[in-house]
C-alpha cells in the first residue's frame, strides 16, 4: 500500500507541475486601415466631415467588405494563439470620390465612433450602421458618393454593411 501511494503521489505531482508549467496561449494585436482588396474601388470611412468643395481630406479607414464591427476582429492562425485585429484610420495615399483622399488627421484613432463621412468609390452601395452586427439606425451611401454621416450617426459608428 504504501509503495502504491507513492507512486500514485508521484504521478499526481508530475501532472500538477506539467499543468502550472505549461505556457498560455499567445496573443498578439496587431493594426490596419485598409480592408480593401482592390487598390481603386473602396469604400472610405471618413474620420472628418466633408470640406466647403463637396471632397474628404481627412484620415480614413478603407473597405470592400462588410464589417461586422468598426472595432476589428479575432482570429486564430494555428488553433492556439489569438490574433487581434484592430481598425484605425490613416493616410493610405489613395484616391476616392471626387478628388476625396486620406490624409493624417485621426491618424491611428479607432474606427468605431469615430467616423463623420463616407466616400464611396465601390461598385456597390455601402450602409453604415450604428450598433455592430448591422443593427439600429443606418445611412446608406450609394457608389460615387461623399456624404457626412447624419447627427444620429456621426461619430456613432459600429459596422458597415456592402449592400
Amino acid at each position: 500500500m504504501n509503495k502504491a501511494f507513492r507512486i500514485i503521489a508521484v504521478t499526481a505531482g508530475a501532472f500538477a507541475a506539467s499543468v502550472s508549467l505549461s505556457t498560455p496561449a499567445s496573443a498578439q494585436t496587431v493594426y490596419t486601415n485598409d480592408e480593401c482588396s482592390s487598390s481603386t474601388r473602396c469604400f472610405g470611412i471618413m474620420y472628418n466631415s466633408l470640406q466647403s468643395g463637396g471632397f474628404f481630406r481627412t484620415g480614413c479607414f478603407l473597405t470592400n467588405k462588410s464589417e461586422y464591427s468598426h472595432t476589428g476582429y479575432q482570429y486564430s492562425p494555428n488553433g492556439s494563439s489569438v490574433v487581434t485585429v484592430r481598425y484605425q484610420f490613416a493616410n493610405n495615399g489613395i484616391t476616392l470620390v471626387n478628388g476625396s483622399g486620406c490624409d493624417n488627421s485621426g491618424l491611428g484613432d479607432g474606427v468605431k465612433n469615430n467616423a463623420a463621412g463616407g466616400s464611396n468609390a465601390d461598385s456597390r452601395s455601402h450602409r453604415v450602421f450604428f450598433n455592430t452586427s448591422y443593427a439600429g439606425p443606418y445611412q446608406t451611401i450609394e457608389s460615387g458618393n461623399n456624404e457626412n454621416l447624419s447627427a444620429t450617426l456621426k461619430n456613432q459608428n459600429a459596422s458597415s454593411e456592402r449592400l
